[in-house]
């Protein structure tokens, strides 16, 4: 319980530092760094015989696809979409090849471990990237998914207190503990939580919210979050492991603690680039 507290006490502080007060550049950073351990996280735990090099191959180039994506969208320098392009069409190549190379021998490159690491070097950039582009909207907009993550799986935790067991589970395969009554109790929190951050922005900062399409948004949102949160938890039962990592000590590592927010993100993203909110 104390190692839980001690993160949350240092970590929490730092993390918002960096969303709200520093530049654009250096939550661009924060993430890379956050996606480099996710995606060796996510190799590491589902394809499990893939070679050092490989982990660093993929790596590397989930770096430059967030690279070129904060110099297009950020920077403005458009033509670095074309680097994006490049990037995902080289690490199929790179993936391939060492596939053709190891086929047949002691320690082959089953299609398994190519699909993983084709998964985690173009969606986990993709995703966490979707952080600091809000980032670079409006500090408003970049706290929207933590939001909707901490508010929702806060009051799904208590309707599923309250009133779990008057229903049944929701994904007992995936997620024993989880009921539809905190999969529906998440969903209302998120979209109280979207709320209340159009309030307090209102009165913070220039900003107007559209109360209705917050609403919408946190629902969505959270949907999808949930989506994110099994679908993590469905690797780690499949591997059979409880934690990705102990990065976090007993929080876990970064696919841990940084789950759902991966799947909410984009949903944020897109909703402030079709103006919804």
């Amino acid at each position: 319980m104390k190692q839980r507290w001690l993160v949350v006490a240092v970590g929490l502080p730092l993390f918002l530092w960096v969303l709200l007060w520093c530049p654009v550049w250096v939550t661009a950073l924060l993430f890379a760094a956050i996606t480099g351990i996710a995606v060796y996280e996510m190799i590491h735990t589902a394809a499990r015989e893939t070679a050092k090099a490989v982990y660093a191959a993929v790596i590397a180039i989930a770096l430059a696809i967030q690279y070129f994506l904060y110099s297009a969208l950020v920077l403005g320098e458009m033509r670095s979409l074309f680097g994006v392009v490049l990037m995902v069409w080289l690490l199929v190549m790179c993936l391939f090849r060492e596939a053709v190379h190891r086929f047949g021998t002691e320690k082959p490159f089953a299609f398994k471990d190519l699909a993983v690491c084709f998964l985690s070097g173009t969606m986990l950039p993709l995703m966490y990237s979707a952080i600091f582009l809000l980032r670079a909207k409006s500090v408003v907009y970049v706290l929207a998914p933590f939001c909707v993550a901490f508010v929702g799986d806060a009051l799904s935790m208590y309707f599923g207190m309250w009133f779990g067991k008057k229903t049944p589970k929701f994904a007992p395969n995936v997620s024993p503990k989880k009921t539809w009554a905190g999969a529906i109790g998440g969903p209302i929190g998120s979209a109280i939580a979207m709320l209340a951050l159009g309030f307090v922005s209102s009165r913070l900062v220039a900003y107007e919210p559209n109360y209705f399409a917050l609403l919408l948004v946190g629902v969505v949102a959270n949907i999808f979050g949930q989506l994110g949160d099994l679908s993590m938890s469905l690797i780690k039962r499949e591997a059979g492991i409880k934690d990705y990592s102990r990065l976090f000590l007993t929080h876990g590592g970064v696919l841990d603690r940084f789950d759902s927010s991966m799947f909410i993100a984009p949903v944020i993203l897109f909703a402030v680039l079709g103006g919804l909110i």
